[in-house]
C-alpha cells in the first residue's frame, strides 16, 4: 500500500504581508510600562511606613517594586541626610547635557529671535566656532572625519534647539510680489 500523497500546502504568504502582520502586531500591542519617578518625601514615608516588615510585605503594602525597595534601604542615610525640596526627585531624568556652555548658547538664540534675524543650527555652529573653539575641536577630534564632525554637530544643535522651544521657522501669510 502507498501512502497518501499530502495536499499541496499553501505557500508561504509574501514578505510584504509577514512585514504588515509584523507592524499591526506592535502598534496594538500593550504598551511598556512607563518608569515611575519618586520624590524625596514619598522615598522617606515609604521608608518610616515599612519599619518592622519584611520587603516582600512591605512592598506589596506600599505597591511599590521589590528592587526599588531595596535599593532606597540601602541608599536610606542618603535619603534621609538630603537637604533641599521635599518635591526634588532623587536626579534629574534623561541625559547630560553634553554643551557645557548651554546658558550662553541660550541667550545667543534668544537674542538673534529677538532681532528677528533667522536662527538655524549652521548660524549656532558659527558662534560655537567664535566664542568656543577649543569645545568645537575636542567635539570634532571624536569623529571619523571632519565632515562627519560637522554633520553631527549640525544634528545635536537641531535637537538642542528643538528641546529648549525653538522651532524653525517658515514665511506664511500672502506673498506680495
Amino acid at each position: 500500500m502507498e501512502a497518501a500523497p499530502d495536499p499541496p500546502s499553501e505557500p508561504p504568504p509574501p514578505p510584504e504581508e509577514l512585514a504588515i502582520e509584523g507592524l499591526l502586531d506592535e502598534v496594538f500591542s500593550a504598551p511598556k510600562q512607563r518608569r515611575m519617578h519618586y520624590s524625596m518625601k514619598q522615598k522617606r514615608d515609604v521608608l518610616l511606613a515599612t519599619l518592622g516588615l519584611g520587603i516582600r510585605e512591605a512592598a506589596r503594602v506600599q505597591k511599590i517594586p521589590r528592587r526599588t525597595l531595596e535599593s532606597w534601604l540601602e541608599k536610606k542615610e542618603d535619603i534621609f541626610a538630603f537637604r533641599g525640596s521635599e518635591k526634588t526627585l532623587s536626579r534629574a531624568s534623561g541625559r547630560p547635557e553634553i554643551i557645557p556652555f548651554k546658558v550662553e548658547l541660550i541667550a545667543f538664540m534668544k537674542d538673534k529671535r529677538r532681532e528677528s534675524l533667522p536662527l538655524t543650527a549652521s548660524i549656532m555652529a558659527a558662534y560655537i566656532r567664535d566664542e568656543y573653539s577649543e569645545w568645537q575641536e575636542d567635539y570634532a577630534a571624536g569623529k571619523k572625519d571632519i565632515y562627519t564632525a560637522y554633520q553631527s554637530l549640525q544634528r545635536l544643535l537641531q535637537r538642542f534647539a528643538y528641546r529648549h522651544g525653538f522651532v524653525q521657522r517658515t514665511p506664511h501669510g500672502l506673498k506680495r510680489t
